[in-house]
């Protein structure tokens, strides 16, 4: 019982603070606490992340010492955790470095896999002749319905996590306190 009505309690209290705070400006107590609150939540944000990544790090050196298939990718994921975490802590978001891989190794990645996933649902045989043959067609649907589709996939993410946010805060969403109810 106590496993389960802690965290729900400390969400719903939390979340409400929270959304008190933007609400309702005008009180003090509520600036200093909703602040403290936002403070906190990020910090275990954080340690949560570092968790993730710790078992990222660890499920994927596993795989690549058992040679297991996919293993290949598993370095180069790997590679690119350490050296973006590194170059992220050492030099700050913004050296030229940080920027130079975002720039041309993580958008180029991110817009390739989202031209994909463009592609593989509107495909047609005569479509793919189209882009070929004409470079305006395909720096048109880069430019246009890329764009777009980047910014809908965006957006379809914040509204989910605004609605699962919603269900934490409500205690309706239980999945993360280990069982499905």
């Amino acid at each position: 019982m106590m496993r389960k009505t802690v965290p729900l309690t400390l969400g719903f209290l939390s979340g409400s603070i929270i959304l008190a705070k933007y609400f309702l400006p005008g009180s003090a107590f509520l600036n200093v606490l909703g602040t403290d609150v936002v403070n906190w939540r990020t910090i275990v944000a954080a340690f949560a992340l570092g968790l993730g990544a710790v078992n990222l790090l660890g499920a994927h050196l596993r795989k690549i010492a058992r040679r297991e298939k996919g293993w290949d990718a598993s370095v180069v994921l790997l590679l690119s955790l350490i050296g973006f975490t590194v170059i992220g802590i050492v030099e700050g978001t913004t050296s030229p470095k940080y920027q130079w891989g975002f720039n041309y190794l993580y958008q180029p990645v991110y817009s390739g896999i989202s031209s994909l996933f463009a592609f593989m649902i509107g495909q047609v045989g005569i479509g793919q002749m189209l882009v070929k043959s004409l470079p305006s067609i395909s720096a048109w649907i880069m430019a246009v319905p890329n764009t777009a589709g980047m910014r809908g996939i965006a957006i379809g993410g914040a509204l989910g996590a605004i609605a699962l946010s919603l269900r934490v805060l409500l205690g309706l969403e239980r999945g993360y306190l280990g069982g499905g109810q």
